[in-house]
């Protein structure tokens, strides 16, 4: 009989609380590292992008001293860019991302584009368009050779399809620069 009584409360006490558990309002609490948060890195902003029509590309390219700008992940801006400014009357700025089929192949179609197509650069509420006059592939060996052909010059460049130690280098002219509404 003493046992009958014990499962007898047992089982009053496990109805008791089922029943509490399922009346008692329910918050979700999220818990997280906060030394993540203090840690994270912060939404980094675009300074200007890349669009070539031809090849249907439209990307964003990083500070110079950002984590994002890296040819592993995004459209490179080499250290030896000048960018135009308003005090500045020559820029030539060198872009560099890979080719091939990985999803940050940004540059696997510079191999379409021809003498004359467009490419535009976007840069602090200006739109800079600029019309290719050259296409070369050149030895990678660390340098790109570009002859100075206007005071405002876009160099791209990415490895070669053919063979893996050569580059492909467009070579573009500023024609106009709008600015963007």
């Amino acid at each position: 009989m003493q046992k009958k009584a014990y499962i007898v409360s047992v089982l009053i006490l496990v109805v008791i609380i089922v029943s509490i558990i399922n009346t008692t309002p329910k918050t979700n609490y999220y818990i997280t590292n906060s030394l993540s948060i203090k840690n994270a890195i912060p939404k980094q902003l675009p300074v200007a992008k890349l669009i070539i029509p031809k090849i249907n590309l439209d990307g964003n390219l990083y500070n110079k001293n950002s984590n994002l700008n890296n040819v592993d992940i995004n459209i490179k801006i080499l250290d030896e860019s000048i960018f135009p400014s308003d005090n500045n009357d020559t820029s030539i700025i060198f872009l560099a991302a890979h080719s091939g089929n990985s999803n940050n192949a940004y540059f696997n179609d510079l191999d379409k584009l021809r003498i004359n197509d467009m490419i535009v650069f976007q840069y602090k509420n200006y739109n800079y368009f600029y019309t290719i006059d050259k296409i070369t592939i050149q030895k990678k060996d660390g340098d790109i050779e570009v002859l100075k052909s206007s005071n405002n010059q876009l160099v791209l460049t990415t490895c070669s399809k053919q063979d893996m130690h050569k580059q492909l280098v467009v070579n573009s002219n500023l024609q106009k620069k709008e600015e963007i509404n």
